[in-house]
Parts: C-alpha cells; structure tokens; sequence
C-alpha cells in the first residue's frame, strides 16, 4: 500500500471510486481504439486502392506523352508545356473521426476545360496526355486525403494504446493493490476489535 494512503474507510472508498473511474475510462479508450481500428483499415485500403489507379492513370498519360514526343519532338512538347497557364486547385477543410482531426482533400475540378496552347503544333497525343493528367489530379487528392486520415488515425490509435496500456499495467493495478491492502488492513483492525470486545464482554461478565 502506498505510505500516501491512511488505511481509512473513507480513503477505502475514494480508492475504490478512482479505480471505477478509471476501469470506465480503460472501456471507453478500448472502444475509441477498436473503433479508429477500423477507420484506420479502411483508409489503408482507401489509399492502396487509390494508388494503383493512379499509378495506372499515370502510366496510360506518360505514354500518350511519350508518343506526342514522338510525333512532335520532345523540345516542342516542352515549349507548349511552359506555355500552358492550367492551374491546379485544390480545397483543403478537416473533419473529425472520434475527435481525431483528419485531411479533407478536393480537387477544384473546371468542367469542360480544354487545353490552352495553340493547336498548330500539338498532336492528338498531347492533348489525350493533357486531358489524362488534369483527371488524375482527381485521383491525387484522393490519395492525399487517405494517406493524411492513414497517418493521423495511426497515430492516434498509437496514443491510445498507450492511455490504455498505462491504465491496464500501472493505473488499475496500483489502486487494486491499495484498496485490497486498505482492506486487509481494515479487516485485521476489525478481528482485533472483535477480540477485544469479547474479552471485555467475559471479563465484565466474570466480575458479575
């Protein structure tokens, strides 16, 4: 027992309300954990999925550059790509998963854009190209918002897990040991006293 604690009835039952507290407190950080857990497989699956459709997305658009390179040569293909003025927007908000802040990553996507250099010397291949990589900055967004949710569940999860492991192996158990050796206390002081009465109730009992 901690030499902090009197062996009271009063701190006996303080004790026993700090370990019920924290015996809840373990509960609702395990169903946090379970819970982020899941979140945190389905945006791990989230990013792979959206990683190989983007890995495929790239590959299909740096072909039709490489062919546009072909047709028109490749010094030509980068004038028009330094001339290009396309922007890319990206909407940046945050949501909460379980009180864990998380990315929420849009791309600003303009409707029937088309591209902005001169069509006299382009190729059909160029512009296949250009349209491939506007729409795969869809698929780069989405990716971002999966990686960051992956990256901040986890991490949140990892503190979690230790709340709970300090709650399992250090909290709980030492206010168990208090309370069970207030109570072993207790209950000596109590046979001592019911000894102590029942000499003074013979003895009373012997003078009469």
């Amino acid at each position: 027992m901690s030499e902090s604690v009197s062996p009271t009835r009063i701190n006996l039952i303080e004790t026993k309300k700090t370990l019920k507290l924290a015996e809840s407190g373990r509960e609702v950080l395990e169903r946090k954990r379970d819970i982020l857990i899941r979140e945190l497989r389905n945006s791990i699956y989230e990013a792979e999925r959206t990683r190989e459709e983007l890995l495929a997305a790239l590959a299909k658009a740096y072909q039709n550059l490489r062919e546009a390179n072909i047709a028109k040569g490749s010094e030509t293909i980068a004038t028009v790509a330094l001339g290009s003025s396309a922007e890319a927007n990206f909407l940046i908000n945050f949501k909460s998963i379980m009180g864990v802040t998380v990315p929420n990553v849009e791309f600003q996507d303009e409707s029937n854009i088309k591209p902005d250099y001169g069509f006299d010397s382009t190729s059909v291949e160029l512009d296949k190209a250009f349209k491939q990589f506007y729409s795969i900055l869809d698929l780069i967004a989405d990716l971002a918002r999966a990686e960051g949710t992956t990256f901040q569940i986890a991490n949140d999860v990892r503190r979690t897990q230790r709340r709970v492991n300090a709650l399992n192996y250090v909290l709980i158990p030492r206010y168990r040991n208090i309370a069970k050796s207030i109570e072993l206390v207790l209950e000596e002081k109590d046979r001592e006293e019911f000894v102590r009465t029942k000499i003074i109730k013979r003895v009373i009992k012997e003078r009469e």
